[in-house]
């Protein structure tokens, strides 16, 4: 779903970056335990019964070592939710209280 009153200007996608938290993004899908600096769970894509699927949140990055996906934060939730990238960024920015920019 292209939104197209959004303008996604490099500070804005930027903004949205540096407020997404890829955990909790990870955590509303599955369940996460820490696992030293990591957190680890069962991969949101495929059904598992062995945690496979690893969130690193200092470098803002998810891997699943079962079904190969991985990406940062907003690709998680572009996987996940089947949003497009601006719909993506949208539903960040609001979800995290960044300001939208839009066209005239």
């Amino acid at each position: 779903m292209a939104l197209s009153h959004l303008q996604l200007n490099p500070q804005f996608v930027q903004a949205v970056r540096d407020a997404v938290d890829i955990v909790d993004i990870a955590g509303a899908h599955t369940k996460l335990q820490r696992a030293g600096r990591k957190w680890r769970g069962l991969c949101p894509f495929p059904k598992e019964k062995t945690p496979s699927f690893q969130v690193d949140a200092e470098q803002g990055l998810y891997y699943c070592f079962g079904c190969g996906k991985g990406g940062d934060a907003i690709g998680l939730h572009m996987e996940l939710t089947g949003d497009d990238f601006p719909a993506a960024m949208e539903t960040l920015a609001q979800r995290y209280g960044i300001a939208i920019p839009v066209s005239a």
